[in-house]
């Protein structure tokens, strides 16, 4: 996938128009040509009942984090609506078996996909890499000072495009 990416190849004045008012620049509460958003489902006492949590299955948590930017393209005669940026961040912790597999899967989803493997983590196709990363305690759990469940680890995948910088 090279960026910008087209998600509508043509616009006309009026939709060109509707962009420039509603999502373009600075003048709003935020910046509208951003979509951002956040995901987590974690199984834990506390919330048992919304969570599936039980004793011999506890402490499972996946959680995903994306953000996309919007822009005009005026590359062809026509402008069109793109995807300038991309960053995916997803994270799961369950038993270490189901990691494994997982983290296998996603390897030879990838390699399935014509990705290619640059070191055993990073994998890259077009404007795009992707970090595939075990934890056997993740970093964010460690700087909480929150215990990982016995037996368990995570793996972070998380796609971005090339020029992409993930702010704190």
């Amino acid at each position: 996938m090279f960026l910008p990416y087209p998600v509508i190849e043509q616009l006309d004045d009026a939709q060109v128009d509707t962009w420039n008012t509603h999502f373009a620049g600075a003048g709003h509460e935020r910046p509208r040509a951003i979509e951002e958003g956040i995901w987590r489902r974690t199984q834990d006492p506390s919330n048992a009942q919304q969570s599936g949590w039980t004793e011999d299955e506890q402490g499972r948590r996946r959680i995903v984090h994306y953000r996309y930017r919007y822009d005009l393209d005026y590359t062809f005669p026509v402008p069109r609506l793109v995807l300038a940026e991309l960053y995916l961040y997803t994270s799961v912790l369950a038993p270490k078996a189901e990691i494994n597999e997982y983290r296998s899967n996603v390897r030879s989803w990838l390699a399935e996909g014509g990705w290619r493997q640059i070191d055993d983590t990073l994998w890259m196709k077009g404007d795009l890499r992707v970090n595939v990363v075990p934890y056997d305690v993740h970093p964010q759990d460690d700087r909480a000072s929150r215990p990982t469940p016995a037996g368990f680890c995570s793996l972070d995948v998380v796609f971005v495009s090339e020029d992409f910088a993930v702010t704190p």
